[in-house]
């Protein structure tokens, strides 16, 4: 599970539980306090009850219980519904009945008072000292340690922004755009895979150049004395080193059309020209580029619409056909086709490999004497880039290449 998560997400999680760490913690630490406040002013409180009903020992006027109050910092309360309310509503706390007098301690809201009578005289009495200057400062190292913990979670969020930008070149570069680059401003950890990524980018992209020069500049090269060749083969009086002379011509013709394809579908500037269109046309365009002849192929289709590139759809068709023809025994195969599928089928023993060990692109020699070279790569790219899936099957003696187009 933490190995899946993004590392945005894992810093997201982190600082979450931090933030509540944090709130649990002082919750805590003010609950706490608080009961530390309650326990110690109720201990000041014993001792100023006890020293004020020895004070009224000599039964003062109100301007002396006054000053006795006004002593221990504290504040009489003298209206009667007031007093009521307290006692009424107040939680007794502590209950003293000394040989002096009675007192109690009251709490009501979070605020202490004491009660003390004696001989005739009751006094309502809570101290001007309350827990909100705790509370204010106990706020204030909660805003601090909230300030900290989203001023690291900014700066860290910031210091992971570049790698986040990263990511996205990286994904433009996978999805085919070899145009990107890379800017790096810092010198730290991120900046250096930055740097080098870009290093990586421009040595691909110059690679990927040559390649394309060479190979445009072979089959130009190639293409051009082959033609030539051909013609010079037609001259030839003998039937038979003509006809042996124009099929290996014609192989390196078809050779050059395959690199050529091959050249095509992994270009950057690759683009598929989709039309609505009836499989029909698509088939009469195959056989046109596949000079076969009548007996050498059966066909069945039920004629449907599909959107495709009729050129390069035609070519994966003739790729097929010619593939099933030349490898098969009688040199004949059969195209089925509907809506849902394009079936090619002829006879032949089945392959020794699964279907991707053919579909590799320049494939090795030993595949090539089996007759797999890059026509089922080519195949399998044209469907891919459409959509659809080519799959492989053998059955009853019968190879089976199955375009899936739904």
């Amino acid at each position: 599970m933490i190995r899946n998560i993004s590392i945005s997400a894992f810093i997201n999680t982190i600082f979450i539980l931090a933030l509540i760490a944090v709130s649990i913690t002082f919750a805590i630490f003010i609950k706490l306090d608080k009961q530390r406040y309650n326990i110690t002013m109720q201990k000041k409180y014993e001792l100023v009850a006890e020293n004020i009903l020895k004070s009224l020992e000599g039964k003062p006027n109100n301007a002396g219980i006054k000053f006795i109050v006004d002593q221990f910092k504290m504040v009489q309360l003298t209206e009667q519904e007031q007093k009521l309310r307290i006692i009424n509503n107040g939680k007794t706390l502590i209950l003293r009945d000394t040989l002096d007098g009675v007192y109690r301690i009251f709490i009501l809201d979070d605020i202490l008072y004491i009660y003390i009578q004696r001989d005739g005289y009751n006094l309502m009495i809570k101290d001007t000292q309350s827990y909100t200057h705790n509370l204010m400062i106990i706020a204030l190292a909660i805003a601090i340690s909230l300030g900290v913990l989203f001023s690291l979670y900014y700066i860290l969020k910031r210091k992971l922004k570049p790698l986040r930008r990263l990511n996205k070149e990286i994904k433009k570069f996978s999805e085919g755009n070899f145009n990107v680059k890379i800017k790096f401003n810092s010198t730290d950890e991120i900046g250096t895979i930055a740097k080098t990524f870009d290093e990586a980018l421009t040595h691909i992209n110059n690679q990927r150049k040559s390649k394309d020069l060479f190979m445009r500049n072979m089959m130009h090269e190639l293409k051009t004395p082959i033609t030539k060749a051909m013609f010079i083969a037609e001259t030839l009086e003998d039937e038979k080193k003509r006809d042996m002379l124009q099929k290996a011509f014609h192989r390196m013709d078809d050779i050059i059309k395959e690199l050529a394809m091959v050249e095509k579908l992994t270009s950057s500037n690759t683009f598929v020209y989709k039309e609505l269109t009836s499989f029909f046309k698509i088939y009469t365009r195959t056989l046109d580029i596949a000079l076969l002849s009548p007996d050498k192929l059966t066909s069945k289709i039920k004629d449907f619409k599909l959107n495709a590139d009729i050129a390069m759809f035609s070519v994966a068709l003739k790729n097929l056909i010619d593939n099933a023809i030349k490898f098969s025994p009688n040199s004949h195969a059969t195209l089925n086709a509907d809506k849902h599928r394009i079936d090619i089928i002829s006879e032949g023993e089945p392959l020794k490999e699964s279907l991707e060990y053919y579909t590799e692109p320049f494939s090795q020699e030993e595949k090539r004497s089996d007759g797999f070279g890059l026509g089922l790569y080519i195949v399998k790219t044209i469907a891919n880039l459409h959509g659809f899936k080519l799959v492989y099957n053998h059955n009853k003696g019968k190879n089976i290449f199955s375009i899936l187009i739904d």
